[in-house]
């Protein structure tokens, strides 16, 4: 006998479902992966953007010769930054960028819970078929 109970010559049966677990987890790793590294991009986009926000609120600040003559209010002021970066180009494209990585996170961590109930429910299967 060997240490896993095995009597010599004999082999150890796998479970039909052992070989689409592992490639599950092996595609259920690459995709957690990825989304992290989707995470970092989007949280260095949005840094981006709002340096790229602030850029242009200086602009518009320093153009105007004081911040009060943009507007009364701070809700005035906001509408008319708000305007300023839409205006700017350079601005849009982060913002657009920002969206697709968004989009792109979003679908990655739809797939990890896709991948993650799958593999459960094949792991339920197995300890199933374990148990009769």
């Amino acid at each position: 006998m060997s240490g896993l109970g095995l009597r010599q010559g004999e082999k150890v049966r796998m479970h039909p479902l052992y070989g689409e677990a592992m490639a599950l987890v092996e595609t259920l790793g690459e995709t957690r992966l990825r989304a992290a590294r989707l995470a970092s991009e989007l949280a260095q986009t949005e840094y981006d953007l709002s340096l790229l926000r602030a850029r242009i609120e200086r602009y518009q600040i320093d153009r105007a010769g004081d911040e009060r003559r943009l507007g009364l209010t701070a809700e005035v002021r906001e509408r008319v930054f708000a305007l300023a970066c839409e205006a700017d180009s350079e601005y849009r494209a982060h913002r657009q960028r920002r969206e697709a990585s968004q989009l792109a996170l979003s679908e990655a961590r739809a797939r990890v819970a896709t991948l993650t109930d799958r593999l459960n429910v094949i792991l339920a299967a197995m300890r199933s078929d374990d148990q009769q």
